[in-house]
């Protein structure tokens, strides 16, 4: 079997904390998850999928970066490429906004 890469990949880049970043420590696993979603795919899917989900389940148990601070995680956080980090975290964060009420209309 041959394994075939992209010409031009190169070495994934981290995302890093800035001075603003304020995420309690207790959250620092789902945190450091978060860091991921620019460049693992599979991590953007559990963070939609957690967005799809976040009216309908209980997370409140559950040491997670919420989405009501989800855009600020994105600002507050170093990207490879900051537009792309913005839109992710505010599509997931409109999503689970619309998860949310509609939970509420069908309550």
């Amino acid at each position: 079997m041959t394994i075939v890469t992209c010409a031009g990949a190169t070495a994934t880049r981290a995302a890093a904390c800035t001075g603003g970043c304020s995420v309690d420590p207790a959250l620092r696993a789902h945190h450091d998850r978060l860091l991921t979603v620019e460049h693992d795919a599979d991590e953007m899917i559990e963070l939609m999928e957690l967005a799809v989900t976040w009216g309908e389940l209980e997370y409140d148990d559950q040491p997670l970066v919420g989405p009501d601070q989800w855009v600020e995680f994105a600002a507050t956080h170093i990207w490879v490429d900051a537009e792309r980090a913005e839109r992710i975290f505010s599509l997931a964060s409109d999503i689970a906004a619309r998860s949310t009420a509609r939970v509420r209309v069908a309550a």
